[in-house]
């Protein structure tokens, strides 16, 4: 029966199929069952079967193909269902969001199909079809040129990808012993020069936008050096100049001693860097796609010739964000061959005869003491109490000195440039950035002034009648979304221990709104028409409903103190916290994924001491479940100033305010857990590493020489290391993270 019937083949592609979905079966949800989990589970074992018994030459092998194809085209199914129709309840109840979480899902189902169909349909049409008949006649085995066609052309794919991936390896680099000898290199070269001038505030910035010209290019057998520094002006009393060399060489030290020397004879002031060329590839032509992570994002640098722009300076321009505008997502990424000849300053086209370089990268202190970089961050980080207090304080003097006279928070600054910029201005960006601001008031003098003031801005936008109101941007609106109305309401409800009860009749309007804009099922709409007094129905805003949740829970153990309860409020929270932990998130994608759900932890935190609520806590403690498993580690494999980050793998960079986030929300999940009596050893130790992820990647005076001088930048947050730009809810996340992740850690007083 099962003459001529694969057995090698089968036994390949079925070990295959067995390590892909165990490893889905046992990685990929987070709870300890799932049906996916169980359904890839089988399918797997299924085709560990399969495939022991193609190895011994057993002829029930077909009999164990031909059940687990019957399982695969059943887990397919599922997959589909699962992925398509939480995709489509994503798009249904969000804005914005939903539309590429459903493409998400689309493509995720699409990469299963590929994955598993194919085999699935060798697997019946060769063991008879749907309609089974004996396995050896002539119409089966024709079938198997057929399935052999699919399984060849899927190997084919794999092949092209490989070999891409070959062509982007390096051609040379630094052997590995000679790497972990170069900071002592770097040291003993330039011991012996003159020191200069400690550094002053008012020192000009070293940042260089223009590319460096060396002798030739970067290549084995050239040991490569460039210096950037202050030099002496040689006009009297003018500032110093930022200025960038390239030293090369028969070897590394005889480059180093031409810095050195460099460095005795012109340096003015301050620190230096020294970038050491320590590997470099061409750069193929792959396409657009492949294109856009082509360089490393703030690891690599790039060169036509002997024309070079350092991983610092490509970072600094902003390069890395120019290929992909997600714009539902405030994602950008991606490097394109012609913004990096625009920067380069070089004639062609494409990415064909450009290299890729990396560097080593050190900072040299006035007094000529040498620290390692990576990223214009030095590589150690201390998790104690000073260091965070001190990164607390300078996170809290960013804000403060953000604010302009009207009271709002510029958005956006270029660290580099000091370019700012108030586009896309954000009430509830303001409202959550004076919330961090009170929160962390302790750590500067002018912090409660600034959030009154801020405050007060905000109440100038609240539109309705005197019982309720909805704050309202532009001021020419007359809808207000639950959002900028929810955050402003907790601003106002955590603040007024600072402020005071200045602000009470505006916390009465807002909350009231609020309440009249939850649904009978205890979910909110998303917009309210001030003119009418009338809620608007739609999908639900991404955030604002566990802002709108946390601020009545707010509201509710406030009320007394001077602040009226409204009537229903008790009841309204216990709906709102029903639904958001139940029919809310009733979906397959429950197992493997929630969207950003923070701040309903927050909320579940402050109701530890006057609403308990099993179920949304045990909501808060699933989602962040869900998120540690997302947050890198030291065997991740990835950087390692990227352990502690929140990603979702290793080819864009992670963002700086997503760990921030999650740092926000499992300290606020630690709460809940100490609360239920439940360990949290594992979630401090998860959190440790995020917070010293923050902190080594904070802007400091430590680290920013080459920052501005025009506005203060120390104390801010770039979005990661592949884009510069500072945004004011980046600092406010991360402080609002470093604040109560240090709590929970036992790092504060």
């Amino acid at each position: 029966m099962t003459q001529g019937f694969p057995r090698w083949s089968l036994a390949g592609l079925s070990l295959l199929h067995a390590a892909v979905l165990g490893g889905a079966a046992y990685l990929l949800p987070w709870p300890s069952f799932t049906v996916f989990a169980g359904l890839a589970g089988l399918t797997a074992g299924g085709h560990l079967l399969t495939a022991a018994l193609a190895l011994i030459g057993a002829r029930t092998r077909a009999v164990a193909f031909r059940v687990t194809s019957l399982l695969s085209l059943l887990f397919l199914g599922y997959f589909g269902y699962a992925a398509l129709s939480s995709g489509l309840y994503v798009n249904k109840i969000y804005d914005g969001v939903g539309l590429p979480i459903l493409a998400a899902a689309i493509a995720a189902f699409l990469v299963g199909v590929l994955f598993l169909l194919p085999m699935a349909v060798w697997g019946l049409a060769i063991t008879g079809g749907f309609r089974p008949r004996t396995l050896g006649d002539h119409k089966a085995r024709k079938t198997v040129g057929t399935g052999a066609a699919i399984t060849l052309a899927l190997l084919f794919i794999g092949f092209m990808i490989a070999l891409n991936a070959s062509q982007a390896r390096a051609d040379w680099t630094l052997a590995a012993d000679e790497r972990e000898e170069l900071e002592e290199t770097v040291q003993l070269a330039v011991a012996e020069a003159r020191a200069a001038k400690r550094g002053t505030v008012g020192s000009p910035a070293m940042f260089l936008a223009a590319p460096i010209e060396c002798r030739s290019e970067p290549r084995a057998g050239v040991a490569t050096v460039v210096l950037t520094y202050l030099k002496r002006s040689e006009e009297p009393k003018a500032p110093a100049q930022a200025t960038m060399l390239c030293f090369q060489s028969d070897t590394l030290e005889q480059a180093l001693t031409q810095a050195s020397r460099e460095l005795a004879d012109y340096q003015a002031e301050g620190e230096a860097y020294i970038d050491i060329v320590s590997s470099r590839r061409a750069l193929p032509e792959v396409g657009p796609l492949l294109g856009a992570v082509l360089v490393r994002p703030g690891v690599e640098g790039v060169c036509d010739g002997a024309r070079c722009l350092l991983p610092w300076q490509l970072f600094g321009l902003d390069a890395f964000t120019e290929a992909t505008n997600v714009a539902a997502l405030q994602a950008e990424f991606g490097t394109t061959p012609e913004a990096l000849r625009k920067h380069l300053k070089s004639e062609g086209s494409g990415y064909a005869g450009l290299t890729a370089i990396e560097t080593a990268s050190f900072s040299v202190s006035h007094d000529r003491n040498v620290s390692a970089m990576r990223h214009l961050r030095k590589n150690t980080t201390t998790l104690d109490s000073p260091t965070m207090k001190a990164a607390l304080r300078g996170a809290a003097a960013f804000v403060v000195s953000s604010q302009v006279k009207d009271g709002r928070f510029r958005y956006t600054v270029q660290p580099f440039t000091g370019a700012v910029s108030f586009d896309n201005f954000s009430v509830p960006r303001q409202a959550g950035t004076t919330l961090a601001l009170c929160d962390a008031s302790a750590y500067h003098a002018k912090a409660k002034d600034t959030a009154k003031q801020s405050l007060a801005f905000m109440e100038t936008l609240v539109k309705g009648n005197a019982e309720r109101g909805a704050i309202m941007w532009p001021k020419n609106a007359n809808k207000g979304q639950l959002g900028s109305t929810a955050l402003p309401a907790i601003a106002y409800l955590t603040c007024r221990e600072q402020v005071g009860g200045q602000f009470d009749a505006t916390i009465t309007r807002l909350t009231n709104t609020l309440l009249a804009m939850q649904r009978e099922d205890g979910a909110f709409v998303p917009l309210f028409d001030a003119a009418n007094d009338a809620p608007i129905s739609g999908k639900d805003p991404l955030y604002a409903a566990g802002q709108a949740v946390y601020a009545l829970v707010l509201l509710e153990g406030a009320a007394g103190d001077g602040l009226p309860r409204p009537e229903g409020l008790s009841k309204a929270i216990d709906k709102a916290m029903a639904y958001y932990s139940g029919p809310y998130w009733d979906i397959p994608l429950r197992d493997f994924f929630y969207l950003e759900e923070n701040w309903h932890c927050l909320a579940a935190r402050t109701a530890l001491t006057h609403h308990r609520n099993d179920q949304y806590e045990r909501f808060c403690i699933d989602y962040m479940t869900m998120k540690s498993r997302f947050i890198e580690t030291e065997d991740s494999g990835i950087d390692a100033d990227q352990v502690g980050a929140y990603a979702f793998g290793h080819v864009f960079p992670p963002h700086h305010a997503a760990a921030a986030g999650f740092a926000e929300g499992l300290a606020a999940a630690v709460a809940v857990k100490r609360a239920r009596g439940l360990s949290v050893e594992e979630d401090l130790t998860t959190l440790r590493r995020t917070m010293k992820y923050l902190l080594h990647h904070q802007w400091t005076e430590d680290n920013c020489a080459m920052c501005t001088r025009k506005l203060r930048i120390p104390g801010g947050f770039s979005e990661n290391v592949a884009s510069p730009i500072v945004r004011i809810d980046f600092v406010q996340h991360a402080m609002a993270g470093m604040l109560h992740g240090s709590e929970a850690l036992e790092l504060l007083d």
